[in-house]
């Protein structure tokens, strides 16, 4: 995957605090370069591409989605970090049960037949005010039909970097075939959690 060079500087920028000046030291280049590759005008050669990805993936400096994206890869139980856009679903991190058991080699989520019911939960999500930030988060019970019945409560959670880029953090756990699981899988709708419960 091609990685979007202005974005990264720039949420590495907004994230330590720094003018243009100051992140065009650190990585040595001008501050006029810092704003040509924001902007999305240059590519960043070799050098300066490396030290950029230095600064962003030193542990004292890197994010909190950065974090959250190797927690999740090295993950063992199923989950994602998806990045969520108008219309558009990306993965971002996938852990390994999580690749083996539902996306089934898919790099889309909308390629993996047993992941449906997340792309129905995620509309419902965004049409109830999941790109306003107005979901704290949500809960759901699935049924994965793809090869026994297999029961999974799931928990999104709507998270947001500094520049604004939206993700939602999904974690499964097994549940056991029952009564109440199958009730439950039944529903049609996740449960959603508001910032101000009197709205709900």
């Amino acid at each position: 995957m091609e990685k979007n060079w202005a974005h990264t500087l720039r949420a590495l920028r907004m994230r330590l605090r720094l003018k243009q000046g100051a992140i065009a030291e650190l990585i040595g280049v001008s501050q006029t370069y810092v704003s040509r590759l924001e902007a999305g005008l240059v590519e960043p050669p070799a050098h300066v591409a490396e030290a950029i990805t230095n600064l962003a993936e030193n542990p004292r400096t890197r994010s909190l989605v950065d974090d959250l994206r190797a927690t999740v890869d090295h993950s063992p139980f199923p989950c994602l970090l998806l990045q969520t856009g108008p219309g558009d679903l990306n993965i971002e991190a996938a852990s390994l049960i999580m690749t083996r058991t539902f996306l089934e080699g898919a790099q889309q989520i909308i390629k993996a037949p047993a992941l449906k019911r997340l792309i129905s939960d995620l509309e419902t999500l965004d049409r109830e005010g999941l790109s306003d930030g107005n979901i704290l988060g949500a809960s759901a019970v699935w049924v994965d039909r793809h090869a026994t019945d297999r029961f999974w409560q799931v928990r999104y959670t709507p998270i947001r970097d500094e520049t604004g880029a939206r993700f939602v953090h999904v974690t499964l756990a097994g549940l056991e075939d029952s009564p109440a699981a199958r009730a439950a899988a039944n529903d049609a709708a996740p449960r959603i959690e508001r910032f101000n419960a009197s709205e709900s």
